[in-house]
Formats: C-alpha cells, sequence, structure tokens
C-alpha cells in the first residue's frame, strides 16, 4: 500500500513541479527537461503530460509554485504565531533555519535575469517577504521609513547569505545566527503584545 501512495503521490501536478524546481537548483533552468524528470521522479514521459501540456507550460508553472510552496509557510507562519511583532519574527527565522526555502531563490534569480516574466514574479515574491517584515518592524514601533529599511536589512542579510554561499549547513548553526541576527535587528525594540 505504501509504494501504491508513493506512486500516485508523484503522479501529482506538484510533484512534477517540485522535482522541477529542485532540477533547477542543482543544474539550471535549461536542464528542466521532461525526460529527466520523468527519470527522477521514476515515472514515464506519458505521466507528465496529464499535468502540462509542454516544457513551457511546466516552466511557466515554476514561479507561482515556487512563491506559494517556499513563501506562502513563510508568511503563514508571521501571521499564526501568537504573540507580539517580537515573536512573529523569532518564529519566522526559526522556521527559516529548520526549513530552509530559500534554497531555490538562486536559482530562480539567475533565471529572472534572462526571463521578464520570472524577474516579475522574483521581484513580487521579494516585495511580499519585505512587506511582512516592515509590518513586523512597524508594529514593534519603528517609524514607516525604520521598519522598512530594518526590512530590508533583515531580507538582505538572508538573500545574502544563499547568493555568497554562506548559508550554514546544520539547524543548529542556522538557529545560532538567527538568534544573532534577532538580537542585533531588535535589541532596542521593546516586546509589544
Amino acid at each position: 500500500m505504501a509504494a501504491k501512495a508513493k506512486r500516485e503521490q508523484v503522479h501529482d501536478r506538484d510533484s512534477w513541479l517540485a522535482e522541477a524546481l529542485e532540477l533547477m537548483r542543482e543544474r539550471g533552468v535549461d536542464h528542466v527537461k521532461v525526460e529527466p524528470l520523468a527519470e527522477r521522479l521514476g515515472v514515464t514521459k506519458g505521466s507528465f503530460y496529464w499535468h502540462f501540456k509542454n516544457r513551457d507550460d511546466l516552466l511557466h508553472s515554476i514561479p507561482e509554485f515556487w512563491a506559494r510552496s517556499q513563501t506562502d509557510p513563510v508568511l503563514d507562519t508571521a501571521s499564526r504565531s501568537r504573540g507580539g511583532p517580537l515573536d512573529k519574527m523569532r518564529a519566522v527565522l526559526e522556521f527559516l533555519a529548520h526549513e530552509d526555502p530559500d534554497r531555490y531563490d538562486n536559482a530562480m534569480r539567475a533565471w529572472a535575469q534572462f526571463d521578464a516574466e520570472v524577474a516579475a514574479a522574483v521581484a513580487k515574491v521579494d516585495e511580499r517577504r519585505m512587506a511582512t517584515a516592515r509590518v513586523l518592524f512597524a508594529e514593534a514601533g519603528l517609524s514607516a521609513a525604520d521598519a522598512a529599511f530594518r526590512a530590508r536589512l533583515w531580507y538582505f542579510y538572508d538573500v545574502g547569505e544563499h547568493v555568497t554561499g554562506d548559508t550554514p549547513p546544520t539547524v543548529e548553526e542556522r538557529l545560532a545566527r538567527a538568534e544573532q541576527r534577532m538580537r542585533l535587528l531588535t535589541s532596542d525594540l521593546t516586546a509589544k503584545p
């Protein structure tokens, strides 16, 4: 029964998109093709066409999937977390340390350099992520201008770790850096309900 459940799982659209995103992270968008994806998923190429018209359809679907699977859970963590803005920030940093959803950002940014639609999707995700940080910093008592600046520092640090390849390899190391970032960016703020 477990094998059947696994086989059904790889036949859904999101499984194809997740594997395409992973292949893109590993080798670049030019390597995201039907045959290698089918091989990686252990299915026939024919099953691809149940979900996508062609490779272009798959490629056009990746940015939305990336935003939904890699950004929405982070933003949901901020909105669902209990406590004040500093508690929500800490919850986001802990989520990022455990899940590392940003590991696909470099591949998306590299692709965005050559595709205007992907660049627009990346810019939209960047804005959504920074808007969440801006709101939290404003709720913590900063002016709109200061909240916007701290949100940029917060977000650009996160992006910079991935761009430079300086993301710590273990959850413990990522949590330690998260705590240091939290302390440096919020030490002058008071915890508010």
